[in-house]
């Protein structure tokens, strides 16, 4: 019974039971996160430790007499398979299609790459051990090459390699018992995973599973055997013929580790028949640990991942973020894949959501990673052997139809893979649906502001019908009844005796103000309506639409009480009315097609482009703020954000990013485009009283202050502007909760 349930069974055991546990109990598996984390970190307790002595073994065991031209000569084949590997894997984005797909705002949009680390203390080893407990795997990695070729040189370096030796083994004992929890450990993170992961969320990972698949079948049978029969003798089928053994126990066991005698073994047998048989032999002891040692093709897949997860959150990489990962990539692929993966996400600011779905997928992934891995050894000893026996020749005539043959391939396969993938997930985007269905959050009794107080909200500003009061306080205005810059009658005044609250607002603010699908007037800045009404204590409250041309005579006139729709703080305003404390600050940026993001970022670039044409909202303050910003630019002006992606006249919308990227979510292939840098183009957003009214301005700020000391702001703001808590998402599909209806509160 042992010997049939060996780890790799009792691991595929793990899987399927997670994945039956994560479609049973559904979203209940989120209580097992604390649980997978900590068996994540159990799993890297020995993997920084054994990358340093690998290396330290892997290099300083090298013999001195020849080992610089050795290393000169691998060091060189290394090289061009790292070559090979990056164009393969970096051009496997061009299958990924564009995504139907947009988010709210969110924070990370402010924050800098770099922020994380230095490029330098990335790569610099000025302090070894704090790149250690860093986890910082380019320095750690630098350092241990370092101190390796420097072990060559020194004659008593054979003590500290029996030393390093005895801790690998060391190592490899403490991995052998780390490895008895993968079972269970993979059944909880991949039960967690499947608990949360929807269709759409399945259907997006399988891009990722199929590109894997594909380019390791790609690589391993027609790349890296074309390009061997570049550089040697060998022919097509005799490279298949004496590496499939080991690549097919890889693809079948999930271990490369386990495949590296049966390498050996191929090797031996492809230089049977050659002149250099016993020095190919010889060779072939070396480069075949060597290359287990140093980071191959297989190793590469972190980096496809870190591709795929950034397309698969809507933040494609542009090229100098591409630049960067290759930079950073390959030092980090030096360690464990979980390691790399990890440190990456960190590094490229991507979720780390993704590093717990990268494990899930751990034993399907492991198959493709170990036979490519094996290939990959194979052809690396290959080739190098070749060119230390002195047999390497190019084949220019037989290298230009390879590569051809090569491209051909790919482009076929990209361009396949790219078709079915659209199919795959052209039903997968409901941002617009999320968007639209937002409703004010239910309260503790279980209804809605809107159904604890009475509500009327006008459409148009023709419904409105002014009560005698407030046709009273007009006429009192006309005939100069102000005395002292106060009104004869204050508005608190006013709201307690009609027992309503008389709130302007324009609907073109979302995700402020906005009507959703259902007709009912929501957003920030309504929850915060009726907050304000329960605070002065009415039970009636009317909406009634305004805008900028309206604003002051609205308020003057008393057809409102207050203004709540994003006003935007500005000296003007200020002149002719009262504003209140800001209440939120917000971000300038652009709203422009996905593709067009990244000439719209720095402000100086933008102030050069010619016949720009930039989309202002008619009736706002920004009428006024985007002709100083851009005096070379074309404004056009609009009367809904709609009319701009629907009509397309110009080139990006001028708005905030917190109300931008609500726009995206109904039209997920334009993107946000944040003004650089962000610290110095923000505005405050305020609401606004009558001129002369201290009392009810007063009344105001001091509920604005309670607001945010008590969270109410911060609750508001994680809902409607990032989105974060919206009740009406609802939960994933489960056999407990819609097959056996079992409600377990």
């Amino acid at each position: 019974m042992s010997d049939r349930w060996n780890l790799k069974t009792k691991i595929f055991a793990g899987l399927i039971s997670g994945i039956l546990v994560g479609l049973f109990f559904g979203d209940l598996c989120s209580a097992l996160e604390p649980v997978s984390s900590g068996f994540i970190k159990i799993w890297q307790i020995t993997i920084i430790p054994f990358i340093v002595v690998s290396l330290l073994l892997g290099v300083g065991g090298l013999k001195q007499a020849d080992a610089r031209d050795t290393v000169a000569k691998v060091g060189s084949v290394l090289l061009f398979f790292w070559v090979v590997g990056l164009a393969a894997f970096f051009s496997l984005q061009m299958a990924f299609p564009s995504l139907e797909r947009a988010s709210f705002f969110s924070t990370t949009e402010l924050q800098k790459a770099d922020d994380i680390t230095g490029v330098i203390d990335l790569f610099i080893p000025y302090n070894p051990f704090h790149s250690l407990s860093e986890g910082l795997l380019p320095a750690i990695v630098v350092f241990c090459l370092c101190l390796g070729f420097a072990l060559i040189e020194d004659e008593n370096s054979m003590y500290l390699m029996n030393v390093l030796n005895t801790l690998n083994s060391a190592f490899i004992r403490i991995n052998r018992l780390i490895m008895k929890t993968f079972p269970v450990g993979v059944l909880i993170i991949t039960a967690e995973a499947a608990g949360s992961l929807t269709l759409e969320s399945f259907q997006i990972l399988l891009v990722f599973i199929i590109s894997l698949a594909l380019i390791s079948i790609l690589l391993s049978f027609i790349v890296l055997p074309l390009l061997i029969t570049s550089f040697t003798t060998f022919s097509y089928r005799d490279i298949l013929s004496k590496s499939s053994d080991a690549v097919i126990l890889g693809f079948s066991t999930g271990s490369d580790f386990i495949t590296l005698p049966t390498i050996v073994e191929g090797l031996k047998d492809l230089y049977r028949n050659s002149q250099n048989r016993e020095k190919a032999e010889s060779y072939s002891d070396v480069l075949v640990p060597l290359g287990y040692t140093f980071p191959l093709l297989g190793a590469m897949v972190p980096l496809l991942y870190i591709l795929y997860t950034s397309w698969s959150y809507d933040s494609p990489f542009n090229i100098s973020d591409q630049i960067k990962l290759i930079i950073i990539g390959i030092p980090s692929i030096f360690g464990s894949s979980k390691l790399s993966v990890g440190f990456l996400l960190d590094a490229m600011q991507l979720p780390m959501d993704a590093f717990n779905l990268y494990l899930s997928m751990g034993i399907l992934r492991a198959s493709f990673v170990a036979g490519l891995t094996s290939m990959s050894i194979f052809s690396f000893a290959t080739i190098g052997i070749a060119i230390l026996t002195g047999s390497f020749k190019i084949k220019f005539r037989r290298m230009i139809i390879s590569i051809i043959i090569i491209i051909a391939i790919f482009a076929i396969a990209i361009i396949g893979m790219k078709a079915g993938f659209t199919y795959l997930l052209s039903d997968t985007y409901h941002g617009d649906d999320i968007i639209s269905s937002m409703d004010l959050p239910k309260q503790a009794d279980g209804k809605r502001l809107n159904e604890i107080i009475e509500t009327k909200v006008y459409l148009s500003q023709e419904e409105v019908t002014e009560t005698v009061n407030a046709a009273l306080i007009k006429s009192e205005v006309q005939d100069g009844a102000l005395r002292n810059g106060l009104i004869e009658e204050s508005t608190l005044n006013k709201i307690y005796m009609r027992n309503a609250l008389k709130v302007g607002y324009n609907a073109n603010c979302i995700p402020f103000v906005f009507l959703n699908k259902n007709g009912n007037l929501v957003g920030y800045d309504v929850e915060m309506a009726y907050d304000l009404a329960q605070f002065l204590g009415v039970t009636k409250i009317e909406f009634i639409p305004i805008d900028s041309d309206n604003l002051i005579d609205s308020l003057n006139s008393g057809r409102i009480d207050i203004a709540m729709s994003s006003i935007l703080f500005t000296a003007e305003r200020l002149r002719k009315l009262e504003l209140s404390d800001p209440y939120i600050t917000a971000h300038m940026a652009f709203v422009v097609r996905d593709q067009r993001k990244i000439e719209f970022v720095k402000l100086q670039n933008i102030q050069k482009m010619e016949n720009l044409k930039i989309a202002v909202l008619n009736r706002t303050a920004l009428l006024e703020v985007a002709p100083r910003i851009f005096p070379s630019a074309t404004i056009v002006e609009i009367e809904s954000f709609h009319d701009f992606f629907r009509d397309n006249d110009a080139d990006a919308l001028m708005t905030t990013a917190e109300e931008g990227f609500a726009m995206t979510l109904l039209y997920p292939f334009y993107d946000v485009a944040i003004f650089e840098p962000n610290n110095e183009f923000q505005v405050l957003y305020t609401y606004s009283v009558v001129k002369g009214d201290d009392t009810f301005l007063k009344m105001v700020n001091y509920w604005l202050k309670v607001e945010k000391q008590t969270g109410g702001l911060n609750k508001k703001y994680d809902y409607w502007i990032l989105g974060k808590n919206i009740s009406e998402v609802k939960p994933r599909w489960s056999v407990l909760k819609d097959t056996l209806h079992w409600q377990l509160n």
